[in-house]
């Protein structure tokens, strides 16, 4: 059954803080955590070109410093849930991918997404939205009306800047990857 972006809960401008409550209501309806990993899109440059976002202007490109989603396998079958998607809620994983991020070798390289792939497990003990990116950014009106999510044990806390760095070694199991990459698997 198809899963609706309308059911769970979303604030523009949050999708790492969207994601945290999509995995976790998923778990809490019965998906195994284990067949859930989050995505982390972003690079050094913190400037990702997107295509078929909901904030794109006359149908080009969105130049964001992440995005975060939500890939869920069933059986063989690998889906994404992206909020802010033109295409379907749950789209398979080829299609949103292909469909989602330009040909990599043909942008320039500070365009190119990088992926941090996080076990759903790890991304619902480890992060921790202190929401301070978007600070500044955003009026306080437009943000979410709920608590920011904390870990359990604050010494484990993994913040937005920690996964956006893509050369750190995080203890949530996560790895870095490139979309082709991905593609492949």
């Amino acid at each position: 059954m198809p899963l609706r972006r309308e059911a769970f809960r979303y604030t523009p401008y949050f999708c790492e803080e969207n994601i945290w409550w999509l995995a976790r209501n998923l778990v809490d309806a019965g998906y195994d955590k284990s067949e859930m990993r989050v995505l982390l899109f972003s690079n050094p440059w913190q400037s990702v070109a997107l295509m078929k976002q909901r904030a794109s202007v006359q149908g080009g490109p969105v130049i964001w410093d992440y995005h975060v989603v939500l890939m869920v396998r069933a059986g063989t079958v690998r889906q994404i849930l992206d909020f802010d998607t033109q295409l379907d809620f749950d789209a398979s994983c080829s299609d949103y991918l292909r469909n989602t991020f330009p040909v990599q070798s043909q942008l320039p390289k500070h365009y190119r997404a990088w992926v941090r792939s996080i076990p759903a497990s790890g991304y619902l003990k480890h992060f921790y939205s202190d929401r301070a990116h978007m600070r500044g950014h955003v009026p306080e009106s437009g943000f979410p009306r709920y608590p920011v999510i904390r870990p359990t044990v604050m010494e484990d806390a993994l913040r937005l800047n920690d996964y956006r760095d893509m050369a750190a070694g995080l203890p949530d199991g996560s790895r870095v990857t490139t979309i082709t990459r991905l593609l492949g698997n």
